[in-house]
């Protein structure tokens, strides 16, 4: 086997992915607001806590919302930086018994175990040789949820105009359908595009939108 054919291939695209993220993470001091992505307040608010996964958590604002709001959850992310920065916030919150931070990558699989919630935000793949499937992500953490557990994810549907890297655009009919194997009888509970006004980091404004999809799984199997 020749030098170059022992960097390629799969386990070669994960690292390179990886450190990719973890020089992004290493930069700068924070990379993301420290906000919870929207779409988790909007729609959990009122939901019952319980043992929750996040797959690609970055600093862990999701993570951190939820675990304030009772959940145990374990976050999943490539960078060391990342997680870190999650598990010394979660230690200045007085949150370090709900939560777990954990480099992972996801696609060598997901942690087993059964979640009343699994989210993954922005998580998208590409085109090229070695992207992650985030079909297949999403159907490996659908057989995660528990019964009446939860699969929220959120993608970008249509990009601003500014817009220049290559992860792939999902609307929600698309990840849907995707699903619909993995998630056969399970309660559509949000399939949309929402649509927002935002501003480029040249001041120009443009707009976007992004794929909302909430699916729950029965509480009791099908008779």
């Amino acid at each position: 086997m020749t030098q170059s054919s022992q960097r390629s291939g799969p386990q070669s695209d994960a690292l390179n992915r990886a450190a990719r993220w973890e020089e992004r993470y290493a930069s700068v001091e924070q990379l993301w607001s420290g906000r919870p992505n929207d779409w988790l307040p909007e729609l959990a608010a009122d939901w019952v806590p319980g043992a929750a996964l996040e797959i690609g958590c970055g600093e862990g604002a999701d993570v951190l919302w939820l675990a304030e709001r009772g959940w145990q959850v374990t976050g999943l992310d490539l960078s060391a930086t990342a997680v870190g920065r999650l598990s010394r916030e979660a230690a200045r919150r007085g949150l370090t018994a709900r939560v777990s931070g954990r480099v992972h990558d996801a696609g060598d699989g997901l942690p087993e175990g059964s979640f009343d919630l699994v989210t993954s935000f922005y998580v998208h793949g590409g085109s090229e040789g070695g992207s992650l499937d985030l079909v297949a992500l999403l159907s490996d953490a659908a057989a995660r949820v528990a019964p009446g557990g939860r699969l929220l994810t959120a993608v970008h549907a249509v990009n601003p105009p500014w817009h220049t890297h290559h992860a792939r655009t999902y609307t929600a009919g698309e990840l849907v359908e995707g699903l619909a194997e993995a998630t056969a009888g399970w309660e559509v509970v949000v399939a949309e595009e929402r649509w927002r006004q935002v501003t480029g980091p040249d001041g120009r404004e443009g707009r976007r939108a992004d794929a909302v999809v909430c699916l729950r799984r029965p509480e009791f199997p099908a008779s």
